[in-house]
């Protein structure tokens, strides 16, 4: 792909913020300028996976200036997130594939049997991920009876 396409973003969200891309206006530019849901395909930090342009606010209709990364990419952006948390955040490098789909294309098919193969993966991933979303104890539960605070009588 083409070096002037290269830039480095800054991951400090469960969301990729296009603010925070740095060292290539026209790549944050071109995002930008994406229609709501439209997608992309991104190489960030080595790993190459779709991402999904963020929905307009309802408030004011503006785009929301972010992506969301899609299918088997959003189990490797929260992993990298959650790595580089502790420290405040951190810089990978960004590099745009492809455009999924070009400007003024028709939105995502809402029948599954309208989708590609492509987008029916995307979408089963993005339902297996959910599987890990949610609160989750660190530690042991302890016994039921703690648990309800019960007494064995």
């Amino acid at each position: 792909m083409e070096r002037d396409r290269m830039a480095q973003v800054e991951v400090k969200d469960y969301a990729l913020w296009i603010k925070h891309i740095h060292g290539n206006e026209l790549l944050k530019r071109h995002l930008e300028t994406l229609e709501p849901n439209q997608t992309v395909v991104l190489r960030v930090g080595g790993d190459e996976g779709l991402w999904r342009k963020m929905s307009a606010y309802r408030t004011t209709g503006h785009s929301t200036p972010g992506l969301s990364p899609l299918g088997p990419m959003q189990a490797t952006w929260r992993a990298l997130y959650r790595s580089l948390k502790s420290k405040g955040g951190g810089l990978v490098d960004i590099e745009l594939v492809k455009d999924t789909s070009p400007a003024g294309a028709e939105e995502a098919p809402s029948r599954w049997e309208m989708a590609s193969e492509a987008e029916r993966e995307a979408a089963w991933e993005a339902f297996k991920a959910l599987s890990k979303a949610g609160w989750r104890s660190e530690g042991p539960y302890g016994p039921r009876d703690e648990l309800y605070e019960r007494d064995d009588e």
